[in-house]
């Protein structure tokens, strides 16, 4: 199976180099990366020779992308408890915020008063009444030892968290949301640990839950060496139909196995998503209409080598006996239904390398940076169509062209990761992530000079064809402003009013500090921060502008097309246009124009014979903005 505690000469750190040009699909082309440590198999296919085939890491940077203003930032934080146990997830956020109908909030997040060992870890909980948050917690809401928690909140107001013991999962419910005590108890029985919590149902009170399982004494479960499990309470809670089943498009015919928290799952009604992602597998979207009872499968993300088993397989994927560097997530998947029911998936990009046979894992890059996206309309991916496109990056606050980084804390996911989202009553989508920092670096010893990360916002107000400038929201707002601060684990609420609720960790040290992998410094309890963002606050104000009648346009016609298509665009004021094809790696693979036109509209035709079928990126960059269409070659 794949490990998520994974070394190899592949962790060396820094930036790399890239040899192609790429674009967000935000329309940005980023400049190129600072070189700086970085092994020989950073750079180089394993066992090639210096200037031979080159696989480096797309650093992705934004360009001239900066941080709000304080005078321009309007939310607001609120510190609404503490920990000393850093480590909220080991790849996919949890499901730790609900936005309730009446404007109440349960918040939840993995607590510990204690800076190692962790002997009273549990779930931390707070609540918003509607004016005002309880007091800062002192102790868990269970009565064992718990971690890696998520909330739901069932139509009768009850709330449901589930967490996992030692080797089992953990249940804490109360009927009303906001008070009473809690019940608790271990309700599967089985060697569960890792859990993500959905509630749906057409009634509002069936429970899904997730988690990874092997069998009993750490044996295979199913055939399947860490099995995503299933289960489903239809009434709340009180009883289970469904414990730890392995559905079927994900048995072991597919995978091997799934790592912790390297899955994320929605619900809505009788729609329920499920998407799981890890180094060496695929990313994989399954999806039911019919609340757990049926599913379907569609691959979002397509890992070349399907059942990759590191102990005997190389990443070797042209059978020359050598192993490549293969393109791949970062196992911190997210997805989230819409308000039709369509699913949006969101990973961090990753590079991985298996050249050492059974040494208990895979190497991997942690220099990639990228955040993907996809969504259902996109089609499903295979091993000669990639479909899902880069929407963010680290950004180059100093805009000198470069990343000025060289070292970070440890959370073994990409650079631009850990994303969460939630949605609106228009159908406006809002995504966090965490990126890392150019700004200032870690002061004093240990550790002094590595760079923070910081937890960005953006939206979507075209159902993901195109977002907006991302906004950092890790700085409060005021003339101090907290460059220093690490903002990682950053959950959203799923239901956005007019503001955007998330929570997220902070403390002035980077990385967690929890495991023997990760040695970064703690400096005494990390703060959980309640964050609340206007969503005017995230509106396309440069690049992409919400207002259509005041900017460049474009239409492609037919698409899918074979031949030809027809590309209709409207230029609101004359100046240069340029216009680019892009295929779904980032290469630039033609040029339609660049050169001055007049204002009015405008059509061009395309001819597609030398395009391979596919799908393709169109990006116009005009001084009113940027628009992209997404064409597929048949």
């Amino acid at each position: 199976m794949k490990k998520q505690v994974l070394f190899g000469v592949a962790l060396g750190l820094g930036s790399f180099a890239f040899a192609q040009t790429t674009t967000l699909n935000n329309g940005v082309t980023p400049p190129k990366v600072k070189p700086a440590l970085a092994t020989k198999a950073e750079l180089y296919k394993k066992n090639q020779l210096p200037g031979a085939e080159a696989t480096p890491s797309f650093s992705g940077l934004v360009s001239g992308l900066r941080p709000a203003t304080p005078a321009q930032r309007a939310y607001t934080t609120t510190a609404i408890g503490t920990t000393g146990y850093q480590l909220q997830t080991n790849a996919s956020i949890c499901n730790r915020l609900i936005n309730n109908p009446d404007g109440t909030l349960s918040a939840t997040w993995t607590f510990s008063t204690q800076q190692a060992s962790w002997t009273d870890r549990g779930t931390g909980y707070n609540y918003f009444n509607g004016s005002s948050w309880g007091p800062n917690p002192t102790a868990k809401i269970e009565n064992v030892r718990t971690g890696f928690t998520n909330i739901g909140v069932t139509s009768t107001g009850a709330e449901v968290v589930v967490s996992h013991e030692a080797s089992d999962l953990h249940i804490s419910k109360r009927p009303v949301k906001g008070t009473g005590p809690w019940s608790d108890a271990a309700f599967l029985g089985s060697p569960d640990v890792w859990a993500r919590l959905a509630v749906g149902g057409a009634n509002g009170m069936t429970l899904h839950v997730i988690s990874q399982t092997t069998g009993v004494g750490g044996a295979p479960f199913m055939g399947q060496d860490g099995a995503l499990a299933y289960s489903r309470s239809l009434d709340g809670g009180i009883t289970w139909d469904k414990l730890h089943t392995v559905i079927p498009e994900i048995d072991a015919s597919s995978y091997l196995g799934f790592g912790g928290d390297s899955y994320s799952i929605d619900a809505k009604g009788d729609t329920i998503a499920i998407v799981a992602g890890g180094f060496d597998v695929d990313v994989v979207l399954i999806k039911s209409i019919d609340n757990g009872a049926t599913w379907t499968k569609t691959i979002v993300n397509y890992f070349p080598i399907p059942l990759f088993d590191e102990p005997t397989m190389l990443s070797d994927i042209d059978s020359d006996g050598i192993a490549d560097t293969l393109e791949t997530n970062d196992a911190s998947v997210h997805v989230m239904l819409d308000n039709q029911g369509k699913a949006h998936v969101w990973f961090g990009r990753m590079r991985m390398l298996n050249d050492d046979l059974g040494d208990g894992g895979v190497s991997y890059f942690p220099g990639t940076d990228g955040l993907m996206y996809w969504n259902e309309s996109m089609g499903a991916s295979s091993a000669s169509v990639s479909t899902p496109v880069m929407i963010a990056a680290a950004a180059d606050i100093d805009a000198d062209g470069v990343l000025n980084v060289t070292e970070w804390g440890t959370y073994q996911v990409s650079l631009s990761s850990m994303p969460s989202s939630g949605i609106d009553a228009a159908g406006r989508i809002y995504v966090s992530y965490a990126s890392i920092y150019e700004g200032n670096a870690e002061l004093g010893a240990p550790g002094d000079g590595k760079s923070y990360r910081h937890t960005y916002v953006m939206r979507s107000d075209d159902g993901g064809a195109t977002w907006c400038t991302p906004q950092d929201v890790t700085d409060p707002p005021g003339p101090s402003q907290q460059d220093y601060v690490e903002g990682v684990y950053g959950a959203m609420a799923k239901r956005v009013d007019g503001f955007v609720h998330l929570i997220v960790q902070t403390d002035n040290a980077v990385g967690h500090g929890v495991t023997a992998a990760t040695p970064d410094p703690q400096s005494g309890d990390a703060t959980i921060n309640y964050i609340k963002v206007p969503v005017a606050d995230l509106a396309c104000v440069t690049g992409i502008s919400e207002n259509a009648a005041a900017m460049s346009s474009m239409e492609l016609y037919p698409n899918p097309a074979a031949a030809s298509t027809n590309l209709a665009f409207t230029v609101a004021n004359k100046g240069k246009v340029s216009i680019r094809v892009f295929n779904v790696t980032g290469q630039m693979v033609a040029e339609l124009a660049n050169q001055e036109f007049a204002a009015g509209k405008h059509n061009m035709q395309i001819n597609l014979e030398k395009f391979n079928a596919g799908i393709y990126i169109i990006n116009m960059i005009s001084a009113d903005g940027t628009s992209t269409q997404k064409l597929i070659v048949k």
